[in-house]
């Protein structure tokens, strides 16, 4: 699995260049760009990191979120319309069009290092580490306090360090950190 590919689905030809152009200069390689959301026959054989959609392809993330979860493939939505939230639950970063302080190109930049941290122990305190293992294996708040013998506000926390120091927030997010650094199989 590549830790620095992604595809490009708008329907703007124009935001699919764009995009590409600068995904390109942070060495991420666009695998493909679509302009239509593609069929399901294709989107099975996906194996990328990250997933660029327009926020309000609602029913394609819908219908493939859990899919991506599981393969562990993030989703980041296109944001145009300042007057409407996006469901924040849907995605792992949200990239705003009207990005005048170059944050869209920082976060990009973000998620082509992603698969770069090859030594977590530096960032991360032991305790820390292990709470992601078992949060990456699908362990819950209450089931890694019983293993660890701690509190579930001490899991919180912990958590919490771990989603600060990586700059992460979903779970799948943090399975995949773990799967890069072979913190699990």
């Amino acid at each position: 699995m590549h830790s620095s590919s992604c595809i490009v689905i708008h329907p703007w030809p124009i935001v699919q260049i764009g995009l590409t152009n600068i995904l390109q200069s942070l060495k991420i390689e666009v695998t493909a760009a679509y302009s239509l959301c593609p069929e399901n026959k294709m989107i099975i054989g996906w194996n990328d990191i990250v997933v660029l959609i327009d926020t309000r392809e609602y029913e394609f993330i819908h219908k493939h979120c859990k899919s991506f979860r599981r393969r562990n493939i993030a989703i980041v939505g296109i944001h145009f319309d300042a007057l409407q939230t996006p469901d924040n639950n849907l995605f792992d970063e949200i990239l705003y069009q009207s990005d005048t302080q170059g944050v869209l190109f920082n976060k990009l930049k973000a998620f082509s290092n992603f698969g770069k941290h090859k030594q977590p122990s530096l960032q991360l305190s032991d305790r820390e580490t292990e709470v992601l293992r078992l949060v990456a294996t699908g362990f819950s708040n209450k089931k890694i306090s019983d293993k660890l013998f701690i509190s579930i506000h001490t899991v919180i926390s912990h958590r919490k360090h771990i989603t600060s120091k990586l700059g992460v927030k979903s779970i799948s997010g943090l399975t995949l950190y773990a799967v890069i650094n072979d913190l699990i199989d």
